[in-house]
């Protein structure tokens, strides 16, 4: 009997510990590569608010570095969101958006649809592990929407000004997995500096099956 006490409780704590890391909608929150300061995530239910905070030295080349909110997400998928970076930072390319990868190694293959502090808002993808970031920009800078969307082997990456139409591109020839985290991230573009964001209205749509 004391045996099975001690199994149950093992496993309840085993189960809290997994549940203290979900956040809204999400499922997991986690530093890639070698940060120095360790970021957190937080919901607003009350705003429907993700708050993410963290550092990171860039996401660029072969090694990401930031603060990562996902969830695993199965085949294609719209996800849309409102993000803001809070107060003036440190630094203009200091990043926050969607993100959506293969693992949670820093050079893992990867998606990204990113707004900067200086308003440049880019799709960023890294289509194999271990290669460079290749990155597209937009013509809508300082945009209230973004929205990411998987269709097969494509992306459709969707940005607008409220009360203005979406610009849209696609980005076709991906050979990704079918699993992978999708999420939303922040990245302090400077080793030593916390930054905080802040993404509301924020969706996952997937396939009804």
């Amino acid at each position: 009997m004391r045996s099975f006490a001690l199994v149950s409780l093992f496993g309840l704590l085993s189960l809290c510990s997994m549940a203290q890391h979900s956040v809204g909608i999400f499922e997991n929150h986690v530093d890639i590569g070698k940060v120095l300061q360790p970021g957190t995530a937080a919901y607003d239910k009350a705003h429907q608010t993700y708050v993410l905070t963290g550092s990171g030295e860039n996401i660029w080349f072969q090694k990401d570095e930031l603060h990562f909110l996902y969830r695993k997400t199965v085949g294609d998928f719209i996800a849309t969101t409102q993000a803001t970076l809070s107060g003036k930072g440190t630094d203009a390319h200091r990043k926050t958006g969607w993100m959506y990868r293969s693992s949670l190694d820093t050079s893992a293959a990867m998606v990204s649809l990113t707004v900067h502090a200086d308003g440049l808002t880019a799709f960023q993808y890294r289509k194999k592990p271990g290669t460079n970031i290749e990155e597209i920009k937009t013509p809508v800078v300082h945009p209230d929407i973004l929205q990411l969307e998987r269709r097969g082997r494509s992306f459709f990456v969707s940005v607008a000004k409220i009360g203005n139409p979406f610009w849209t591109v696609e980005i076709p020839d991906f050979d990704l997995p079918q699993e992978m985290l999708l999420g939303l991230f922040v990245c302090a573009h400077n080793r030593n500096q916390v930054e905080e964001a802040k993404l509301t209205q924020t969706r996952i749509f997937t396939a009804v099956k």
